[in-house]
């Protein structure tokens, strides 16, 4: 019987701590957080602070019925004290320059626990010559759930069940630590645009394999987080979600006969948010987006005769915020070229830019045609984070401080030509909120209504009001508000004149929109300002003992789930989607990573 079952599975991240530079990992470019480490770096006090946890591992965890701990950001006493209860087997997921944090913990579970079967999952797989590193008994590739099944004899075509979970493991703004309310939706895995640098792409064959398949999938996933989590807000793990375009529609018609107006924040590429227009973007709730511009020499078809600059124009003006990601490094890149790729990424105007260096890893078709070509670089595997020294023989540009130095001052770049990421965010928000109030008005004028098959507001004979949209432009109204505190901030530590006034700018567009701030708005400017000069003296004394920023650790979680736990649960619950155990320890740290986007891999 199942319910005998002697088998226990303990799933764990690496060990802490993140970002500190030690005989295991690297500093710079290492932090567990996206926006700090990718995104908003060289922002200082400005860069919101979130750390995220190891999703995969929860939907791994819910997804079997073995006994099931998750251990996540365990500092290596944690991860050394879970060893001694009784575990038959251990996951360990990890990127590639966390290879030698792997390396230690395998090691010691063979000498101290040498029943233990040891699995590995994540990017960190992609390792070639892994097996030299590491001890392990097995290694999860393609889709997690489904490969961990069969591993345990299990139904591996049994519906997957998506669990309730909360967004960052913390998040700060200027100081200000605040609850965070979104949640995590991982929606599909893979891609088939083909990029050549993209491992997810290339992990699986070029494939696209959804998780939630259905737009009414999604919106049951959305409500089961909504009832447990109070969530109205998700970010969609997906490389390209809009690149299953029926999915979409169908969760816009969900929604609208729900009424339930939930918010997201997503991956698309450029070529699919231009076939499905920016209104049904907006309908849907996209708060904001995630696009691979690349470079402005267009080498990918998801470009290919877009103009970007535009596009993204259109997206903001219409209250969708735009992340925009690029590549350093390109073959064409040499000293004046690379500078003027980073001035013309900065002048696309988005919101917030990611720049990385361009990283052949193994299976991806960039790594082969550069092996094939002779120019790989043997740069151990632990220093390959994306933000120092190239892998690979660049045609022009082969100093390693180049490589590290370049990177940073492209962030620094945009930071000083267009002030704080947070401060943009707020002003796409308002004028997103003031366009969408104008345009329904004008449609209720019109009599035009929308339009499902088109995905375009048409002119009716017999026009209906339009309830979702009223519901929508109350969202956008929300979250204009819940950024608006953030400006007197902003404004008091801009980097410059001109992003000062830029910043002083968004406040008069508030006050013309919304009028003046009330007592609470004020109150609420207030304290961030107080908490934003304490942070931002901790960040002037991290900088005098060398470090870039200041390093929040990730708390340490710890969730159990036991197989009677599990069937109990499923036997009182109707629902398909089931969030299962609770953290049994949260223990925030403060001291001094490259983060891949996760997977239903370990």
């Amino acid at each position: 019987m199942i319910l005998m079952n002697k088998k226990q599975l303990l799933l764990t991240s690496v060990f802490g701590p993140f970002g500190v530079k030690d005989k295991y990992a690297e500093g710079v470019g290492m932090q567990m957080e996206l926006l700090n480490n990718q995104i908003t770096r060289e922002q200082g006090v400005h860069s919101p602070r979130q750390s995220y946890w190891s999703f995969a591992l929860y939907l791994l965890s819910e997804n079997i019925s073995i006994p099931t701990t998750v251990l996540d950001f365990p500092t290596w006493n944690d991860f050394k004290d879970e060893l001694n209860k009784g575990y038959t087997h251990i996951g360990i997921s990890f990127i590639v320059p966390n290879v030698e944090k792997v390396s230690r913990m395998t090691s010691y579970i063979r000498k101290e626990y040498p029943h233990i079967k040891i699995i590995l999952g994540g990017y960190g797989t992609i390792i070639q010559n892994l097996k030299d590193i590491v001890q392990y008994d097995a290694l999860c590739k393609g889709e997690g759930v489904r490969w961990l099944r069969e591993y345990f004899g299990e139904n591996p075509n049994a519906p997957i069940k998506h669990p309730a979970l909360i967004g960052p493991a913390f998040e700060y703004v200027y100081g200000y630590r605040t609850k965070p309310k979104g949640s995590i939706l991982m929606t599909g895995l893979g891609c088939n645009n083909g990029c050549t640098f993209c491992i997810t792409t290339h992990q699986f064959k070029k494939q696209y394999i959804p998780l939630l398949e259905t737009g009414k999938d999604i919106l049951t996933a959305c409500n089961h987080a909504k009832s447990l989590l109070g969530s109205s807000g998700f970010t969609i793990l997906d490389e390209n979600f809009l690149k299953q375009p029926l999915r979409a529609r169908q969760l816009l018609e969900e929604m609208t006969k729900n009424k339930k107006p939930y918010v997201f924040d997503i991956f698309s590429s450029a070529e699919v948010i231009k076939e499905l227009g920016v209104d049904f973007l907006v309908r849907l709730g996209i708060r904001m987006i995630w696009i691979g511009v690349e470079s402005k020499k267009c080498f990918h078809s998801k470009t290919k005769g877009i103009n970007i600059k535009e596009l993204i124009q259109d997206l903001q003006s219409s209250g969708i915020i735009v992340n925009a990601s690029a590549i350093l490094f390109l073959d064409h890149h040499d000293k004046q070229t690379i500078a003027e790729e980073i001035d013309w990424v900065i002048s696309l105007g988005s919101n917030l830019v990611q720049f990385m260096n361009y990283t052949p890893f193994p299976t991806t078709s960039l790594y082969d045609s550069l092996q094939k070509e002779g120019r790989l670089k043997p740069v151990y595997y632990r220093f390959q984070n994306g933000t120092g020294e190239l892998c690979f023989n660049h045609p022009h540009i082969n100093n390693p401080e180049d490589h590290r130095l370049y990177l940073k001052n492209a962030f620094k770049q945009k930071y000083l030509t267009d002030g704080p990421g947070i401060a943009n965010m707020a002003k796409t928000a308002i004028q997103g909120y003031e366009k969408a109030v104008k345009d329904f008005e004008y449609r209720q004028k019109n009599g035009l209504t929308w339009h499902s098959e088109t995905l375009r507001y048409v002119k009716s004979n017999i026009p209906e009001p339009d309830e979702f949209m009223t519901l929508r432009i109350k969202k956008m109204q929300k979250i204009a508000l819940n950024l608006r505190p953030v400006l007197l901030a902003a404004k008091i530590f801009a980097p410059n004149a001109h992003t000062k006034e830029n910043v002083q700018q968004i406040i008069d567009h508030y006050d013309r929109v919304l009028g003046k701030p009330n007592i609470k708005t004020k109150m609420a400017s207030f304290v961030l300002a107080t908490t934003a000069f304490k942070e931002y003296s901790q960040y002037k004394i991290a900088q005098l003992f060398g470090h870039e920023s200041i390093i929040y650790q990730p708390p340490v979680n710890r969730v159990e789930n036991s197989y009677s736990e599990k069937l109990a649960k499923l036997n009182q619950s109707t629902k398909q989607f089931l969030f299962i155990g609770k953290p049994i320890s949260m223990i925030p740290k403060l001291a001094y990573q490259h983060v891949g986007r996760p997977t239903s891999q370990l």
